[in-house]
């Protein structure tokens, strides 16, 4: 085992900026998810930047390391490859084109109505489908084209999350002796959920096709591990959560990922944030703002959130008149039967809750059901008095850290899931069960109530914890490691 103990120092050593690592040039990302849309419009190619954290990071990092970055290519007739930033370009982004019944079926199909319902134990949601897994092999084979087809002379692979586990094996096979790093970004469930996948030996093998396989949590790497033993009778080390697979050791690390903090604590302290702010205040007219923000999926657990402060209004009637909920719901896979009907459910416990409580002007319900800026966001976050975040189950949850990160005074409370990831660091949050209506309910009154000084002691200590572990140390941390294990002798 000598060389899984080389392995076995802690991550947070990792350097600082991807400029300190000796492979750092050039860096091949691959993801689901493009950093930009591209569309072709009077015959030439434009770009409008997608919204979110995880892939603003990563463009950073590229224009720094430079290389490839490979993504669907959402659109009709979107070019194969441009160069990023156009005017000085630093990186090539090369897009893959999908047919229609790809999209169906690999993406809809095969990712999000088979590996996202078992990873979050939602067994019944679950339609294992033998022309998902078909599409799912032939769109990963159309990615791995596209790494054969660019002209880089590839260092490292960073391979993101479910949608593409086929890939480490398929880029291992290419190229023997290529430095890959896939992570996970969703839970990996329990061994006895995941062996349910009858694809379960074939995604587990592509996996280890990597040399470092990185996730948000101890909880999940173990689950990996035990999956692993319990399917493949592989040996596994333990205390270095590593795996023995054809004549190499593949490392597992935990790298909770974190948000951009000084990115968000700059644009909540901006005077035309503050004001927007203070008009969102005045516009609802409540004394408290209770905020939620969740992509629309059934494991964010709205429904149960709606029915915990339709609990907490029935038990406290001194609250009435005097805080509103505002719930924004980004739309997601409107194309998905599961969603559709979810979204049915929150508008019928919208219109509910509505009905009974409100009286004069007060309404104690705002129901948004769009995508907004982050600007715009960033205003929601600094208005509200406590952000309720709760999903049934989470790989990590961001909006929790964008949150505190938003609370530019150290003001503000957070009630957070005790089944999301960010509920490991985040301790000085209030934690919750979201299955438990009841004590939800009593929780949104004690955050209601709660002295003003224990909120600021409560968020100073949750503004450390994600500051220190921001975005930035994560990306850093993995390809830092993955560049260590990749030059360590094989033993």
């Amino acid at each position: 085992m000598e060389f899984s103990a080389q392995l076995s120092e802690r991550y947070d050593a990792a350097p600082r900026s991807t400029e300190e690592l000796s492979c750092a040039r050039p860096l091949t990302v691959i993801s689901n998810r493009a950093p930009y849309q591209l569309k072709r419009q009077a015959g030439r190619a434009t770009r409008q930047r997608n919204v979110g954290g995880l892939v603003s990071v990563l463009d950073g990092m590229m224009r720094r390391s430079g290389g490839t970055w490979i993504a669907w290519g959402d659109g009709e007739e979107v070019p194969v490859a441009v160069g990023v930033p156009p005017d000085d370009p630093k990186y090539s982004l090369r897009l893959v084109a999908l047919t229609e019944q790809e999209v169906q079926h690999y993406y809809h199909g095969f990712a999000n109505r088979i590996l996202w319902p078992l990873a979050h134990y939602s067994l019944d949601r679950c339609h294992f489908r033998a022309e998902y897994w078909r599409a799912y092999q032939a769109v990963s084979d159309k990615f791995a084209q596209a790494f054969r087809d660019s002209l880089e002379n590839h260092c490292m692979v960073w391979v993101h999350d479910y949608h593409l586990t086929l890939l480490p094996a398929l880029l291992r096979k290419q190229k023997p002796d290529l430095a890959i790093g896939f992570f996970w970004h969703i839970p990996f469930p329990a061994s006895p959920v995941f062996r349910v996948l009858p694809w379960r030996e074939e995604v587990l093998r592509s996996l280890l096709g990597s040399d470092l396989i990185g996730f948000h949590l101890s909880l999940h790497a173990e689950n990996f591990l035990q999956s692993v033993e319990d399917v493949m009778h592989l040996p596994i080390d333990r205390d270095n959560r590593a795996v023995r697979y054809e004549g190499r050791w593949v490392q597992t690390g935990v790298f909770p990922v974190g948000i951009d903090y000084r990115g968000w604590h700059d644009l909540a302290s901006r005077p035309s944030t503050q004001e927007r702010a203070r008009q969102i205040r005045k516009e609802i007219g409540a004394e408290h703002i209770v905020l939620g923000v969740d992509r629309l999926d059934y494991t964010k657990g709205i429904i149960e959130r709606l029915a915990a402060y339709e609990r907490f209004l029935e038990q406290n009637p001194d609250f009435r008149g005097r805080v509103s909920l505002v719930q924004i719901a980004v739309p997601s896979r409107t194309g998905v039967d599961e969603y559709r009907a979810l979204r049915r459910q929150i508008d019928e416990s919208v219109g509910r809750i509505t009905g009974r409580f409100s009286f004069g002007g007060w309404i104690p319900l705002r129901y948004l059901y769009r995508a907004l800026t982050p600007e715009a966001l960033a205003a929601y976050y600094g208005a509200a008095d406590v952000a309720l975040v709760t999903p049934l189950r989470d790989g990590m949850n961001l909006v929790a850290k964008e949150y505190v990160a938003s609370r530019i005074s150290e003001d503000g409370a957070l009630i957070l899931s005790e089944f999301a990831g960010a509920a490991k660091t985040l301790t000085d949050a209030i934690i919750v069960n979201p299955f438990d209506i009841e004590k939800m309910a009593d929780c949104i009154r004690m955050s209601l109530v709660m002295p003003e000084a224990e909120k600021r002691v409560r968020m100073h200590g949750l503004q450390q914890r994600v500051r220190e572990r921001d975005i930035h140390w994560w990306c850093d941390s993995f390809v830092g490691s993955l560049g260590r294990i990749s030059r360590a002798p094989v033993g």
